[in-house]
């Protein structure tokens, strides 16, 4: 659904922005027609008279786009100056350096458990008779 409406409104900015042609044809002063990107018939398809040299008939060519252009905003740079002037004191203690003398055990993955060298049941002192 979210495909088809960014495919909806892609053609829609690009139709709007490269342009497209109108054929608007009145006849006995109202509108009869509307087409896109036709040329003016020779005839009316109301009256079904020649549309030259008629004063009923009347064509109305015109050529929708958008004018403004596109441009991406501006980056704005912000000047911190006046705002760094009036931080507070800041005192920087050294951390102290703290050094391992053993190596860290690192768990490694594997599967099982190992096989243990003393049985459970003398582990856990289970002696049955």
């Amino acid at each position: 659904m979210k495909k088809f409406f960014a495919i909806l409104f892609a053609a829609l900015y690009i139709t709007l922005t490269s342009g497209f042609a109108v054929n608007v044809h009145y006849c006995m002063g109202k509108l009869a027609s509307v087409e896109l990107q036709s040329a003016p018939a020779d005839y009316c398809g109301k009256c079904k008279k020649p549309v030259k040299n008629m004063d009923c008939c009347k064509d109305e060519f015109k050529f929708c786009k958008v004018t403004e252009s596109h441009h991406g905003a501006p980056a704005v740079m912000q000047d911190f100056t006046s705002v760094a002037d009036m931080q507070l004191p800041v005192r920087v203690l050294p951390q102290p350096v703290m050094i391992s003398l053993h190596p860290v055990l690192q768990a490694v993955p594997h599967g099982p458990p190992d096989e243990q060298a003393v049985p459970l049941f003398l582990q856990h002192c289970i002696f049955l008779i």
